[in-house]
């Protein structure tokens, strides 16, 4: 594990802990939803991208926390864990979606969309986005285009 993706799960840890706290310190429990992943399909970005039919398995959970408070906190946590496992022509690509998305209500009433973790073929660490008018409040590390090489590379043999 790279010192930058300690670094990004260091501080996932402490965005999602910090935006806890509220719905916490409220005392309301939330409705708690797991959803079981495990789906094998055509994957047409990396197939795209690649140059060669790509099928990819996502295997994992994601668990959704809904909190039903009035006012400014917490409304939803998110948290992903998902493997995925792309093939073409018997070679292997693996990688992870893992992170946590939270969403919550500043005291000024703006709704906040915080991103944390590892997207795939995207970014790694926290994107915060203002739900009204989606603009990027903070932006992460974005990898993308050293992941999908490394990717193309495993995938076409290349």
């Amino acid at each position: 594990m790279t010192r930058q993706c300690i670094a990004g799960c260091v501080a996932s840890v402490l965005v999602l802990v910090g935006a806890l706290i509220p719905g916490v310190a409220s005392g309301a429990p939330p409705t708690i939803e797991r959803i079981a992943v495990d789906d094998t399909f055509v994957d047409e970005f990396l197939s795209e991208e690649c140059g060669v039919e790509v099928t990819t398995r996502a295997r994992g959970h994601i668990i959704v926390r809904s909190f039903e408070e009035d006012g400014t906190g917490v409304v939803e946590v998110r948290t992903i864990n998902v493997r995925l496992t792309a093939t073409a022509d018997g070679r292997v690509f693996r990688f992870r979606d893992v992170g946590a998305d939270v969403t919550r209500i500043e005291p000024d009433g703006t709704a906040v969309l915080l991103i944390s973790g590892q997207v795939p073929f995207g970014f790694a660490g926290v994107l915060k986005i203002d739900l009204e008018t989606g603009e990027a409040i903070l932006e992460p590390r974005d990898r993308s285009a050293e992941q999908l090489a490394r990717a193309c590379a495993v995938l076409t043999g290349g």
